[in-house]
């Protein structure tokens, strides 16, 4: 059988039907996941997707499927900036192009490379602020008009950030929800983040075209465990959580002008019922730098413990949703935050900004 006539068989394309959540991009791993010399996989919204860096430095992603018998290719290797498949060593290039096909060319790949009808499709790919970003759409013309989110504070002195990589039980809405909701955090962190006080909290929600955005109005209150590292100067705490359609929440800590604390959350959906979740952590308090690299390793783990504290309340809130079929949510005055997120959503979903009439600022108070 010749080279033209053999059967190719098409590439993997996602079943789940077309909406505007598809057409985002979406962090894939962080830089340093990515290693030189060795294919990776993940999966976004259901799609398998194979990355891998070449020697200038450029990142790739394919469909992580071989054309010719559908193998994972991120099972494979890398050889002269080629993904060799691990079945029967197809090779594709930076391009998804099939460059070497041992049953043709022999077991070396030929000097010109035989001009084969087989690709794989190559995703956009951009790597920022330390994070490999993949493009879910179909259509890779628009992927340059759909911004990426910047990272606050990315190198920028005197903050320090760092990353950490969690795989939550949960969908976009169910995560954004948790990192937005303060009511949980005297449950399900007591003690290690925030303790009930029997205080009521006001803030303002703002529900606007591509975010929510919640402002507390309450300078006494106090989160973690440290005071003396974060707030030393005894200021009242300006606290501020956002939601940016359609996966990213910023929770913003800060105590006057020389002390911050925020946490960014980057929402990769594996799947309708797991993601991905990459938590950025920035900082800045009024101490010596020698201080805070000694203070490194404990403010790591402290962020860990309070990051599975939220893992496995995920793990308890899907087990429950499973429990019985036709749960129905029942909202009270302070899940005005989780309302805005499904709105918000859901207009992503339809290829829209909120609607007019759903925006605007509302009043939240509950009791912590």
């Amino acid at each position: 059988m010749s080279t033209a006539e053999s059967h190719q068989t098409p590439n993997v394309v996602d079943q789940a039907a077309a909406d505007g959540l598809h057409d985002q991009w979406f962090v894939a791993c962080t830089g340093s996941e990515l290693r030189n010399g060795k294919p990776r996989g993940v999966k976004i919204l259901g799609l398998g997707v194979v990355l891998f860096r070449q020697r200038s430095g450029e990142v790739v992603a394919l469909i992580d499927q071989c054309v010719h018998r559908g193998t994972r290719l991120s099972a494979g290797k890398l050889a002269d900036d080629c993904l060799v498949c691990p079945y029967h060593g197809w090779r594709y290039d930076g391009q998804g192009q099939v460059v070497h096909i041992p049953t043709i060319d022999g077991a070396q790949p030929a000097a010109t490379p035989g001009d084969y009808p087989f690709r794989q499709r190559r995703l956009p790919v951009r790597e920022q602020d330390g994070l490999i970003w993949v493009y879910r759409g179909d259509d890779s013309a628009v992927a340059d008009s759909v911004p990426i989110f910047r990272m606050p504070f990315h190198c920028e002195k005197p903050w320090q950030s760092y990353y950490m990589v969690n795989t939550f039980d949960g969908d976009i809405g169910m995560l954004a929800q948790n990192f937005m909701d303060v009511p949980h955090t005297v449950f399900v962190h007591d003690g290690i983040f925030r303790s009930s006080r029997g205080k009521a909290m006001e803030a303002t929600v703002a529900l606007n075209a591509q975010s929510v955005e919640v402002t507390y109005h309450d300078g006494s209150d106090k989160i973690g465990m440290m005071d003396w590292l974060t707030n030393p100067h005894h200021e009242p705490l300006v606290h501020t959580d956002r939601f940016f359609a359609p996966n990213v929440t910023r929770c913003d800590y800060r105590w006057g002008s020389l002390s911050g604390f925020l946490i960014v959350s980057q929402i990769t959906p594996i799947d309708a019922r797991s993601s991905r979740v990459y938590t950025y952590i920035a900082y800045r308090f009024p101490l010596p730098r020698w201080v805070l690299r000694a203070l490194r390793p404990l403010l790591h783990l402290y962020t860990h413990i309070v990051i599975q504290q939220d893992v496995r309340i995920m793990r308890a809130h899907r087990e429950g949703l499973d429990n019985a079929p036709g749960f129905e949510v029942h909202n009270v005055r302070a899940d005005v935050v989780h309302v805005g997120i499904e709105r918000l959503l859901a207009a992503v979903r339809r290829g829209e900004s909120l609607p007019e009439a759903q925006r605007g600022e509302k009043p939240m108070r509950f009791e912590l």
